[in-house]
């Protein structure tokens, strides 16, 4: 019987050792998670650019909110209404110190924001500071919250 008992135990160590090795090696990378913040805030700035509503329906969080820079709350509904319908396009942009931070499953990600787009037929160029939030739901990151605000010319 203990003979017995001592094969389990070191088979048991045999089949656990590496898997504790694998799940270890495979410990979260903070740089990395920051840097696939930052690319995922770019590939939103392209869909808004190339008008791909499914990507940022599929990247934007069903409870999503933005404030823009005149203090405007919107909710994703409105926001891919206007996408939709053509009230809001984005000609360019143009992302600079872009700076993501990792809490476990929330991301918060700073920057510049500049861009040419058109709202309602007028054309106007935006420079704005943002943060933009993402929670990791299902293992894929979310935006959630967006704010931006103005940079005043000195």
């Amino acid at each position: 019987m203990r003979t017995v008992m001592r094969a389990s135990v070191l088979s048991l160590f045999a089949i656990l050792g590496p898997l504790t090795l694998l799940s270890s090696s495979a410990a979260p990378n903070p740089a990395n998670d920051e840097a696939a913040i930052e690319q995922l805030e770019r590939d939103r700035q392209n869909a808004f650019v190339g008008g791909d509503i499914g990507a940022l329906d599929r990247d934007t969080a069903g409870d999503y909110t933005t404030i823009n820079g005149v203090g405007k709350l919107s909710t994703k509904p409105q926001m891919m209404e206007n996408l939709r319908q053509g009230k809001t396009k984005v000609l360019s942009v143009k992302l600079d110190n872009l700076k993501a931070r990792i809490y476990g499953d929330t991301a918060v990600l700073t920057g510049d924001y500049r861009d040419v787009n058109v709202r309602d037929g007028v054309q106007r160029e935006t420079h704005a500071l943002f943060t933009r939030v993402f929670v990791k739901k299902d293992g894929r990151w979310q935006a959630v919250a967006y704010q931006q605000t103005p940079v005043v010319n000195q």
